[in-house]
């Protein structure tokens, strides 16, 4: 399967309505609770397919943040402002839950301080905006280097397709994340956070050190940390049945 394959398929195994506004493409549905599950950087909104049917009893809004996915812009900056800006209009409930993969989770404490009136709960999956450093490179420029990294993501023991280390190498010169710009890293902020946070971090997890989370999990008042064996970096798709176990929890 090519990488724009797994997209489409990815991305049409949601069953949510696909709905675009001003330059935003996201996908929406279910009725409850709302529930805004965003993606990490050089993802797009198909990732959480895994999960959309166990939370059936939740509205889901699942956006592709901007400059991923199919949302614009399609070149040049991505700011971390325009990604807020584009998220809070189509953030339609008075309250949500707010859960972020990696550089979701990122943007998920970016948009919990600045509407906090908005937010009634933080899931931070393998991420939290801190200026500590990364367990590998986030790019590669050779085939091993790729390797490295997608087993970080995936974990030591993933099957790695030849057509997803082409695609990260591909990557090296055109990603998204290449594109961040205004980046706001949240160190000094993080014991504004007031709601109810949990954490949620993959054993395998060579992206995120063990460290890193547990240094947002300590700045956080009341934070809960919990850790799925089994999974590396996206807990949400290596292990869906324990990562939403975790999300749904209430203690």
């Amino acid at each position: 399967m090519s990488a724009e394959a797994f997209v489409a398929a990815t991305r049409a195994a949601l069953g949510l309505e696909r709905r675009e506004r001003d330059g935003s493409v996201y996908f929406t549905g279910g009725s409850g609770e709302t529930m805004v599950l965003m993606h990490g950087a050089n993802d797009h909104a198909g990732t959480w397919a895994p999960i959309v049917p166990m939370l059936a009893d939740h509205r889901l809004i699942i956006p592709d943040l901007a400059g991923h996915g199919e949302s614009e812009p399609k070149s040049g900056p991505i700011p971390f402002p325009l990604i807020l800006q584009r998220l809070h209009a189509i953030i339609d409930a008075p309250r949500v839950t707010l859960v972020g993969n990696s550089m979701g989770a990122w943007i998920a404490l970016l948009y919990a301080l600045e509407h906090p009136d908005r937010v009634g709960r933080l899931v931070l999956e393998s991420g939290g905006g801190l200026m500590l450093p990364l367990g590998v490179p986030l790019t590669a420029t050779n085939r091993d280097e790729a390797m490295t990294i997608l087993r970080a993501v995936h974990g030591p023991n993933a099957a790695l397709p030849d057509w997803a280390v082409d695609a990260l190498l591909r990557r090296a010169v055109d990603a998204p994340m290449l594109r961040l710009t205004e980046h706001r890293f949240v160190d000094g902020r993080l014991g504004e956070i007031r709601v109810p946070t949990t954490l949620i971090w993959g054993a395998d997890d060579g992206v995120v050190p063990r460290g890193y989370i547990e240094a947002v999990r300590n700045r956080i008042a009341g934070a809960r940390l919990e850790i799925i064996e089994g999974a590396a970096h996206i807990p949400h798709m290596q292990q869906p049945a324990r990562f939403v176990s975790c999300l749904t929890a209430t203690s």
